[in-house]
């Protein structure tokens, strides 16, 4: 009797995963990886598209995606082991790595900064922001950096031209700002962009289509956690990627548009069009991380802490994990060959 009673729960179990298009193992027991999330932007949509259509659970996971409103909070969850994987600017890990962490960088889910500088309309040209107050978000996160890269690229100096970053808060929280004429010009993405522009301020440079060298935000692991479960990292990493493809292809574009609407809380599915748009322009079909653009962020967070001036990019950024796939040929099939 007992063997025919396991026999038909094996049964069972059996119908369950062919119905999920799971191995049995993966529904006996998927691996915990919890992944923290500092910004809710279309730049995680990989991530959020790889959740909701079980790319993970493909591969044995079970992916936990937790947002955490501050780049610092989570480099100390990750520092103390609470979580895994961390998905956020690295400017706040810079710092972390600067205490002798030892991390790796192996997913570029961002590689340029997705900011413009965003001005009150009689701002037209960069020597007009002198004696000015430029919003950003928190000092220290991509916004913020993003805001010193624009200044050197427009020829400007915080201290010579009497420039003050003040934080204001996320893109919602700036576009206020800008309205109510408390900054004089502010850091946005795509979406803000388009609406203030569409009211008359000024998108005085675009840093994505100048292409300015930056890494905006991506995936770090911990060296000794990689090491000793490269299963996970692995299959992370190309759950991610078919999550990419799945974001390519044309007729998934209304799933894209509900997934997106409902983990970024937007009122209404068509609400996400911008977002669709800036997934499609922005994510590169090869996210190798930046190693000009990680030792960009280097310099910057070593303007704060000195400490950061002695590390080394290569010794973080990490592009073998993708490098393994590129061998044999993964991209190439899930992406069609295309």
């Amino acid at each position: 009797m007992r063997v025919k009673r396991n026999l038909s729960i094996g049964m069972a179990l059996g119908l369950i995963c062919a119905a999920w298009n799971l191995p049995v193992a993966q529904a006996q027991k998927l691996q915990q990886v919890r992944v923290a999330l500092s910004t809710p932007t279309p730049h995680m949509a990989p991530l959020f598209v790889a959740k909701d259509k079980r790319f993970y659970e493909k591969y044995g996971l079970d992916v936990q995606l937790i947002l955490v409103n501050s780049g610092s909070l989570v480099a100390q969850m990750f520092q103390a082991g609470e979580i895994q994987i961390t998905a956020n600017a690295p400017a706040s890990l810079v710092s972390l790595a600067a205490t002798g962490e030892k991390m790796s960088f192996f997913f570029g889910l961002s590689n340029t900064s997705p900011f413009s500088v965003v001005t009150q309309p009689g701002i037209r040209r960069a020597e007009d922001l002198k004696g000015k107050k430029i919003g950003t978000a928190r000092f220290g996160g991509s916004s913020h950096i993003s805001a010193l890269i624009a200044l050197e690229h427009l020829g400007l100096d915080l201290k010579r031209d009497k420039i003050t970053l003040i934080q204001t808060g996320v893109d919602p929280d700036r576009m206020v700002a800008l309205e109510n004429k408390a900054i004089d010009a502010g850091m946005l993405q795509r979406v803000a962009t388009k609406v203030m522009t569409g009211k008359g301020f000024y998108n005085l440079l675009n840093m994505h289509a100048s292409k300015l060298h930056y890494q905006n935000t991506g995936l770090t692991v911990k060296k000794d956690y990689a090491a000793a479960n490269p299963k996970v990292v692995d299959g992370f990493t190309r759950a991610t990627i078919e999550a990419y493809a799945d974001i390519f292809k044309k007729e998934n574009k209304q799933s894209f548009k509900e997934i997106i609407a409902r983990n970024l809380r937007l009122r209404n599915v068509d609400a996400a069009e911008d977002f669709y748009l800036e997934a499609q322009e922005e994510l590169d079909r090869k996210p190798y991380p930046t190693l000009e653009g990680f030792k960009i962020v280097i310099k910057y967070v070593a303007e704060q802490n000195p400490k950061a001036a002695a590390i080394k990019a290569e010794e973080i950024v990490d592009g073998s994990w993708l490098k393994r796939l590129d061998d044999e040929k993964f991209f190439d099939r899930v992406y069609g060959g295309k």
